[in-house]
């Protein structure tokens, strides 16, 4: 049973309902039909609050509602009456981290309650159990199957012999008691009939008998009890003994050779695994000299030669092949939390999707993999940069000319990725065929060129890892604080439902990044210290022609189609925005 989140409405309209989670979720609250939890109280704003969920840590931050939002009966955000909701700002963006039991009032009438439920384990075996109805003598949970064996044992232990004694009769059962044989009379004396008084001292006799037998089994059975209740004890404090002795045996960093205790697998001190090129050259030296299998000899023959950048989600490195000169870009991520096998899994099977994606317009991965909690992946390196490089070189803004070549050959990139037919694992185990891949994060960050001027192929990169990175947990978080993908590139429609987004969100932001590379402004209006989250989610994009550029009033309207979020994106298909732009020009 993985950690669940549950939420209760113990007030207003929806009072009764329940929402479960068990995963990396975020959650928009409000009155509007495509909110994660809809309220249809109208003291509730139409994009009330946003609720992060990384089990078991849940966070708040309200949006600047109208009625607020309280805590525990303490109001953490609000704006004023008199001002827009693009204009409130004291509190928006302020996290608030809720626990188990704490109340969300939500406007005038709604409430709801968090409930933060961990895993159960059984006391005798230490298995994981979920809702557990049985118990051993000490009132502790214990699992179905140690419940069985500790009734067998009950069951067999009553049928058993005690004391040594004779064996007992047929079947395990004691034989009948017989009445004491009468002592033959002696010559001359007469034997009285048994009377009354006799018949009742008799019959008291046989249940004395019988009381003393019950409690001599009672004793016994009390004292095989409490012999293997010491064992169990015994045996659980060795192996607790064992535990600590292992998570205390000193091993030394191989970085830096500081003492270190914790988990075994890691070789690495947790201040030496914080900084990337440590764990970078120690990879790389690590698969020189093939000291360890697996993953990381997909970087053995490899030499670092400098930094190319930093985002979100790690570094990129350049590296270069010593045997043949090639160069490759490394992209190395540090999780911000301690990893589970889980994670693991989960962000290895996305950056596979992305791995199969054979394009001349996406960069290619050649190997991914991750040694001590650090994961790399080494890819195509383009030499021409990135195109916001671009775009700053350029004073800002790129002529219509540049901006359409580079956004038409992305548009093939993702038209290809959307339909492609790639294999993915399930959860289970289980290969199976899928089709699409979406980006969830395009941005002219994650445009490159390969090659420099008119002749320079555009190709997209990091397919499926924003997807990966978040959803899998290693980031600590899913979007509170630093959010997965780029708002200004996002539409509203990831950002109500960032994990189930749909190739559409792609072209929307495909569209956000020809915008800003023709005018040097993100398509909607984001004012320094406001929730990003928030203006990205209730503003509309600005016509472009109002950003004072020169571009044809065709390819404007193109454009301005494209940026349309309601009720639907304006355009469903990379392969349709292109045929539009293509017809303009």
């Amino acid at each position: 049973m993985s950690i669940k989140v549950s939420f209760t409405v113990t007030k207003g309209p929806e009072a009764g309902k329940s929402f479960s989670y068990d995963s990396n979720e975020s959650l928009i609250l409000g009155r509007e039909e495509d909110c994660g939890i809809v309220f249809h109280d109208p003291g509730v704003s139409r994009y009330h609050c946003l609720i992060d969920i990384a089990p078991p840590s849940v966070v708040v931050r309200d949006f600047g509602s109208l009625n607020g939002t309280f805590l525990n009966g303490q109001k953490i955000g609000q704006r004023n009456k008199d001002d827009k909701p693009t204009e409130a700002q004291k509190n928006r963006g302020t996290v608030f981290p809720l626990n188990s039991g704490d109340r969300l009032g939500l406007g005038q009438e709604t409430e709801i309650r968090l409930e933060v439920k961990l895993p159960q384990y059984c006391a005798d075996c230490f298995a994981e159990i979920e809702n557990s109805e049985n118990v051993n003598p000490e009132g502790l949970p214990i699992c179905a199957d140690c419940h069985e064996k500790r009734v067998k044992q009950e069951q067999t232990s009553a049928a058993e012999p005690k004391g040594g004694g004779k064996p007992k009769g047929k079947a395990g059962k004691k034989s009948p008691r017989r009445p004491a044989k009468p002592k033959a009379p002696k010559d001359g004396e007469v034997t009285p009939a048994p009377d009354g008084d006799q018949a009742r001292q008799a019959a008291e006799e046989a249940a004395r008998q019988e009381a003393e037998d019950k409690a001599r089994q009672a004793a016994e059975e009390a004292a095989r009890q409490a012999a293997e209740e010491a064992a169990r004890k015994e045996a659980e404090e060795a192996a607790r003994k064992a535990q600590a002795e292992k998570l205390g045996a000193k091993r030394h960093c191989e970085i830096c050779g500081k003492t270190m205790s914790g988990d075994d697998s890691i070789d690495i001190c947790d201040e030496c695994r914080d900084n990337p090129l440590k764990v970078l050259m120690y990879m790389l030296e690590k698969a020189r000299r093939g000291a360890e299998a697996g993953d990381i000899q997909a970087i053995a023959g490899y030499r670092n030669v400098k930094m190319l950048g930093q985002g979100g989600m790690g570094q990129v490195w350049l590296v270069e092949e010593e045997e043949t000169g090639q160069l490759m870009a490394l992209k190395l991520m540090l999780p911000q939390r301690a990893e589970d096998e889980s994670s693991r899994e989960n962000f290895l099977r996305e950056a596979f999707l992305g791995w199969q994606l054979n394009h001349k317009n996406i960069v290619r991965y050649q190997k991914c993999g991750q040694s001590n909690g650090a994961y790399f992946i080494l890819m195509e390196y383009c030499e021409g940069g990135s195109v916001d490089k671009l775009i700053a070189e350029n004073g800002g803004r790129l002529s219509v000319d540049k901006a359409t070549n580079i956004i038409l050959q992305a548009l093939e990139g993702l038209e290809f990725a959307h339909q492609a037919e790639v294999v993915a694992k399930s959860e289970q185990g289980v290969n199976i065929k899928v089709k699409g891949v979406v980006h969830r994060d395009f941005k002219p960050g994650n445009l490159f060129l390969d090659g420099t001027g008119k002749n320079a192929v555009v190709k997209v990169a990091d397919f499926g890892l924003a997807k990966a990175y978040e959803l899998s947990g290693l980031s600590g978080h899913t979007r509170t604080g630093q959010t997965a993908g780029s708002p200004v590139f996002m539409p509203r429609q990831q950002i109500i439902n960032y994990k189930y987004s749909k190739p559409d969100v792609d072209v929307w932001a495909a569209a956000a990044s020809y915008y800003h590379m023709l005018t040097g402004e993100y398509p909607k209006k984001f004012v320094p210290g406001k929730d990003i989250l928030s203006a990205a989610l209730t503003g509309d994009a600005v016509p472009i022609r109002q950003r004072g550029v020169d571009i044809p009033a065709k390819l404007a309207k193109v454009i301005d189609q494209a940026l349309v979020e309601k009720p639907k994106i304006g355009v469903q298909s990379a392969s349709e925005l292109r045929r539009m732009i293509l017809d303009v020009i």
